[in-house]
């Protein structure tokens, strides 16, 4: 499983970014027999280091990058909530009645998603892809 990753990840580097690899190296072993059992031998194998790195990773690459006092002006405030309640919220709820007997769960669940968007902006800022004015102070605050 980790080889295929590293295999994927190397892969996809090259084409744009690693983390395309990781999600295909991910969706490669997502339905092996018997149901689930590579999410339980990936779970048991790094249960203990992935739950301190998934922090760690979150707090070096997407919120050193968000400064604080940028986001709580009122200009941040009210567009992020619009930006929250529309296309972050709305749209994944609204289209779970398309998701049979479970379409409440799965509308909610990828509501909290959000932080990979988060992880997204952080690439593109870096790489130049966002102009300053969005970079300002009021729209997602982001700096390089």
């Amino acid at each position: 499983m980790i080889l295929l990753l590293l295999a994927y990840a190397t892969m996809t580097y090259f084409l744009g970014t690693h983390l395309w690899g990781c999600f295909i190296a991910g969706m490669s072993f997502a339905c092996l027999a018997p149901p689930h059992h590579a999410h339980h031998v990936w779970v048991k194998q790094t249960k203990r280091v992935t739950s301190w790195m998934i922090r760690i990773f979150f707090a070096c690459t997407v919120a050193f990058a968000i400064p604080v006092s940028k986001l709580l002006s009122i200009d941040a405030f009210w567009k992020g909530a619009i930006m929250g309640a529309i296309p972050c919220i709305l749209t994944k709820v609204c289209c779970a009645p398309f998701m049979g007997d479970a379409k409440w769960v799965i509308g909610w669940a990828m509501v909290g998603r959000a932080e990979f968007a988060y992880l997204i902006a952080q690439m593109a800022a870096a790489a130049g892809m966002l102009s300053q004015a969005l970079q300002q102070p009021g729209w997602i605050g982001l700096t390089v």
